[in-house]
């Protein structure tokens, strides 16, 4: 089988939890299965940009380099460990975006750590956008959706062959066209959406969304909160459109698994990064087509 599995940018911050996904990996792979690996940035490109003066697509494609080997480092070690080979390539992945989104007007992407009051009224004096959250005052920016993937066939070529892909990590470096150029945007792109996109276009058989939590739940965070297992398509658009799922957190994850399982007649699933192999085998939130 072919898998796609996202693991949050969070998710490089703890070496335990990056160890436990790299073990999973290897599991799958020597059972003799094809992986691409995508992962998020928020935290580490939230903290580039209050230091470095750069588009976020460039800030981006510098964590997407370094993220990638610390998890092609991680994964070397256990493959090694089950005697396999360390065919482990990262890709920088520029991902085309419509220059007209609405999220250039509106963003809604949390970047960066949670603020204090004080430190929220410093960035909105700087110019920057700051929304409140469950967890607290963020960084915004603009998240426009991803139209194509560069390199899809360099991607599914690698595959074929053999080596364990990370790709797309932080969403991939955001460009749009400028005329018949194609230019850096000042933006980035959603770890979740572009795993999808790209689980579809690369003939993916399952995509695994690895986060802090073992699932997508109804009514998260109240007494009464209810783990959804399996869920169609259909039944989890309801949720979306009856406001389930917070922005910028869980209601990426489900659009991205809802468009996963309607492109391509395959399941998706959204799971716990500290029990990946669970997720992997799809006990955990499972959305069908």
């Amino acid at each position: 089988m072919r898998y796609l599995v996202a693991m949050g940018g969070n998710a490089i911050t703890s070496e335990k939890k990056l160890g436990k996904v790299s073990e999973a990996i290897a599991r799958l792979r020597k059972e003799g299965n094809s992986i691409i690996l995508t992962h998020g940035n928020g935290p580490q490109v939230g903290e580039l940009a209050l230091e470095e003066n750069k588009s976020l697509a460039l800030l981006t494609a510098q964590t997407e380099a370094e993220i990638g080997l610390e998890i092609r480092s991680s994964l070397i070690d256990e493959l090694g460990k089950k005697g396999l080979k360390n065919d482990v390539v990262i890709m920088i992945t520029p991902v085309l975006v419509d220059g007209n989104d609405d999220e250039f007007r509106e963003p809604t992407k949390p970047i960066g750590k949670f603020l204090t009051p004080r430190e929220a009224k410093v960035m909105r004096e700087r110019g920057f956008s700051i929304k409140k959250l469950k967890g607290g005052l963020r960084r915004v920016v603009p998240s426009p959706k991803p139209l194509d993937i560069a390199g899809l066939g360099v991607i599914k070529e690698l595959l074929s062959g053999g080596h364990i892909v990370i790709a797309a990590g932080g969403g991939g470096v955001a460009m749009k066209r400028r005329g018949k150029r194609e230019v850096y945007s000042d933006a980035v792109i959603d770890k979740d959406y572009i795993s999808s996109l790209l689980a579809s276009l690369a003939g993916v058989d399952r995509m695994v969304i690895l986060t802090n939590v073992d699932g997508a739940y109804l009514d998260f965070g109240s007494r009464s909160q209810l783990m959804i297992n399996t869920v169609r398509a259909e039944e989890a658009e309801r949720m979306i459109r009856e406001g389930e799922f917070e922005e910028g957190s869980m209601l990426p994850k489900v659009r991205a698994c809802v468009d996963f399982a309607r492109r391509t007649g395959k399941k998706a699933a959204i799971g716990s990064i500290s029990d990946p192999y669970a997720a992997l085998r799809l006990k955990s939130t499972v959305v069908t087509p």
